[in-house]
């Protein structure tokens, strides 16, 4: 939706003018009586009585005594319609800067957020190398899937619950301050408090942050003694310097565009339209994504991007969406 350009003050003042337009067809009305009635009074005969009979109640159409009323009844229904068109549009613009601000909040949240899935990320890994049961795993890819899924569930659950917290804690604070709930809904498309909304939009950021990060962690490959590893697997992987900072973000990207499509998928079977699949990310949606993920290349490694860890618990280094 595009911002309401109405001139509101404007439209309040023209509001203002027919309502003063109303008032003087009003007292013009009372001074329309005042001379009919003078008419009858001042004068006798026919004539004057056949006046009076117009005047009051017509010659088959409306009468005269009554037009001054229904004029200024139509002129104060124009003026009560630029009332609400402008209410309206205050209202809308209020919706819409709080969908804005929603929007950005969950920008800025998501890359920073590369803090927060980083510390979840060292504090799971020592969790679990820590386990008894863990000592007894030969297998280094097995060991590597435990703690990718391990890692890819609770950072998608933790993701997706903070932006739907986030969210909520927006909501609430305009409807505080006076945003119209009614209208912020209908800008919205859903309502913000609605129980069934926010399991539908938690599901699918849940759903497409497993993707992404499941998607981070195959691109430079969970074996790294596969062939695909030895091979592609320094395009994706984070190293120092220029190169891993391409190849850190061309694998976000590609993870992120994941994460869409998932989301997608999943928001279109759990609202019923089936169509998901043929919902791809739009160019506005890749250049959020280059706005998000170009900053979180220095983000969860502020002060060591030049001489990023080789290995830290997550093969792709990625982080989430």
């Amino acid at each position: 939706m595009k911002m309401p350009a109405a001139d509101t003050d404007g439209v309040r003042t023209a509001a203002g003018y027919y309502r003063q337009i109303a008032d003087a067809i009003d007292g013009a009305g009372g001074v329309m009586n005042t001379i009919a009635g003078q008419v009858k009074s001042h004068n006798e005969g026919e004539g004057p009585a056949a006046f009076d009979r117009f005047y009051n109640e017509g010659d088959g159409t409306t009468a005269l005594s009554h037009y001054p009323g229904e004029v200024s009844a139509y002129v104060r229904k124009v003026g009560d319609a630029l009332e609400e068109y402008a209410r309206v549009n205050d209202e809308t613009r209020e919706a819409l800067w709080v969908l804005a601000i929603q929007m950005y909040a969950n920008v800025v949240a998501t890359i920073f957020y590369g803090w927060l899935t980083g510390a979840i990320e060292a504090r799971l890994l020592k969790l679990i190398t820590q386990a008894r049961w863990y000592a007894g795993i030969r297998s280094v890819l097995v060991r590597t899937l435990i703690e990718r899924v391990t890692y890819a569930l609770t950072d998608s659950v933790v993701y997706a619950g903070g932006q739907q917290l986030l969210q909520a804690g927006i909501f609430g604070t305009s409807l505080a301050v006076g945003v119209d709930h009614r209208t912020l809904t209908n800008v919205a498309g859903y309502d913000p408090f609605s129980a069934k909304a926010n399991a539908v939009q938690f599901a699918d950021g849940f759903v497409g942050n497993m993707a992404y990060d499941g998607v981070a962690d195959a691109l430079p490959g969970l074996n790294p003694a596969s062939a695909y590893r030895q091979k592609f697997g320094k395009y994706f992987l984070r190293q120092p310097g220029f190169k891993g900072a391409v190849s850190g973000l061309t694998t976000r990207m590609i993870a992120s565009n994941a994460y869409t499509y998932a989301s997608n998928v999943t928001d279109s079977y759990l609202e019923g339209d089936g169509d998901g699949w043929t919902d791809f990310p739009t160019l506005h949606q890749e250049a959020a994504k280059l706005f998000i993920h170009t900053p979180r290349i220095f983000v969860k490694y502020p002060l060591k991007w030049k001489n990023w860890p080789s290995v830290s618990g997550q093969v792709g280094g990625t982080g989430t969406p």
